[in-house]
């Protein structure tokens, strides 16, 4: 998709300006251990030539979580969505990032520009330190089956295949088909007993919770729980993440971005939203006093995602019924149907992806 936005030339100027950010980026990370973004230059190739990019150019979560965002925040340039009929913006876990620059509503073309490049530099810079403070997935080469891409980082799209055979460890996990409290005490117990730093790290459905940890903890929780999910009633399946979002993991990688704000650059203060941004992370919407980056910092890296609560709070208590999906991807909306039920049909998404 991203190819595709590269070959129409009115993005041009856009990803011109996205590709010098990036070049920024790296030569401010400097010599720098595990995956880094890639240069501006060396992305430009990728897109240049379907199949320039080497194999497994994209599996780290720093790599996909940069053309990820790249994707949204072109999808978001003022002359390719109108935002004069939606109520509210939500986007699901890194989605959340381009939620919070549709809410802002840049017209001018300058003014967005200067927006998606402070965007760019948080979403990259969070990427790198979070995978620079866990110890990322265990050696692979033994396990069979093709390496599978990275993904958005932290949305519950099930890994290749869909199986829990054919899915590689790593340090996400989806588990479907137990309630979200079922599985908020089977974690809790496991923590107890196995002193074990596994989390619930996100509730997308009524039934479907992921979770979060060193691949080797839920490796062993997944053996310790070996009954729940012998008949095929609750299933497992690793994601395709390399890094631990929504986690206290990560709470380190926070300070450390925090400590390069400088560097970043600042994001217009919550109060200049002009849209109302939905938090994943509870019922409420972003208040005027809200720092920006801490909220991004916070709700991708630290806190863990109820999206079941918070797509139910944007109907019912605030009573939005237009609403831009962020995305990324189509998770979210089908996050959100699930969890509405038959009161999703009052719910008109429009999505940034055209």
């Amino acid at each position: 998709m991203l190819g595709a936005r590269f070959a129409e030339p009115e993005n041009a100027p856009f990803l011109d300006r996205m590709f010098r950010t990036l070049d920024a980026l790296v030569e401010h990370l400097g010599p720098t251990p595990g995956p880094t973004p890639p240069t501006g230059a060396r992305l430009r190739r990728w897109l240049a030539a379907p199949g320039a990019a080497p194999p497994g150019a994209t599996d780290d979560s720093v790599a996909a979580g940069v053309c990820v965002h790249l994707m949204q925040l072109c999808d978001l340039q003022p002359r390719r969505t109108a935002l004069d009929g939606v109520a509210a913006v939500l986007g699901h876990s890194i989605g959340l990032q381009a939620a919070i620059v549709a809410g802002l509503r840049p017209k001018r073309t300058d003014d967005f520009l200067k927006l998606a490049e402070t965007s760019l530099r948080l979403v990259a810079l969070s990427l790198v330190r979070a995978h620079q403070v866990t110890a990322g997935p265990p050696d692979l080469a033994d396990v069979p089956g093709p390496p599978h891409p990275a993904g958005p980082p932290g949305v519950a799209a099930p890994a290749r295949g869909g199986g829990e055979s054919g899915s590689r460890p790593a340090p996400m996990a989806v588990v479907s088909g137990l309630s979200r409290d079922d599985l908020a005490t089977l974690v809790e117990r496991y923590r107890r007993e196995s002193r074990r730093p596994v989390s619930v790290s996100l509730v997308n459905t009524p039934t479907t919770g992921v979770l979060s940890g060193r691949t080797d903890d839920l490796l062993h929780f997944r053996a310790h729980h070996e009954p729940v999910f012998r008949d095929g009633a609750v299933r497992w399946t690793f994601l395709a993440n390399t890094v631990p979002f929504h986690s206290p993991h990560l709470a380190p990688a926070a300070e450390q971005v925090r400590r390069e704000r400088d560097f970043v650059g600042a994001l217009p203060p919550a109060a200049a939203l002009r849209i109302p941004v939905y938090a994943a992370d509870a019922p409420r919407t972003l208040p005027p006093g809200a720092d920006l980056v801490d909220e991004f910092l916070d709700q991708v890296l630290v806190r863990p995602v109820d999206w079941a609560t918070a797509s139910l709070h944007a109907v019912t208590d605030a009573g939005i019924t237009t609403v831009l999906d962020c995305g990324p991807g189509p998770g979210a909306r089908r996050f959100t149907r699930e969890c509405l039920g038959a009161r999703a049909r009052e719910l008109r998404f429009t999505s940034i992806r055209r």
